[in-house]
């Protein structure tokens, strides 16, 4: 019954979701499916939560305004790994040196990937006004 229930409050509640919101409680589904696959009873039932949760309060908007400080948190890392990896060039210390291009790629790949993320939810948002 608890079942039946839960996945009508699901699907009540995706249905007045926009195309980003659906997209997350889709992405958010097929992680309890996997876990119930690999017979992970908790962490499939925190999922459920977290989906009952996220579904009542989703919008389209904060998650771009999510992403958008996403991307300002990971540009202001970019800058900070630039400014690291300059100092180090000027020390001239090898495995510090070393250590900054390591930190510098990697906070051009998070800076890379949040800029990723948030074309991919305004291709979402311009498919769903085409569709319309």
């Amino acid at each position: 019954m608890s079942k039946v229930l839960f996945i009508g409050v699901f699907l009540a509640l995706n249905l007045y979701a926009g195309p980003i919101c659906e997209f997350k409680l889709n992405d958010i589904k097929a992680q309890i499916d996997y876990a119930k696959k690999k017979n992970l009873d908790n962490r499939a039932k925190d999922l459920e939560i977290k989906l009952q949760d996220f579904a009542k309060t989703c919008k389209d908007s904060d998650i771009l305004e999510e992403i958008d400080q996403n991307i300002q948190s990971t540009q202001n890392n970019l800058q900070n790994a630039k400014s690291a990896l300059h100092q180090a060039q000027l020390q001239g210390d090898a495995h510090r040196l070393r250590q900054a291009q390591i930190d510098y790629k990697v906070a051009n790949m998070q800076y890379i990937a949040a800029k990723q993320e948030m074309l991919r939810m305004k291709d979402l948002l311009k498919d769903s006004k085409n569709k319309k």
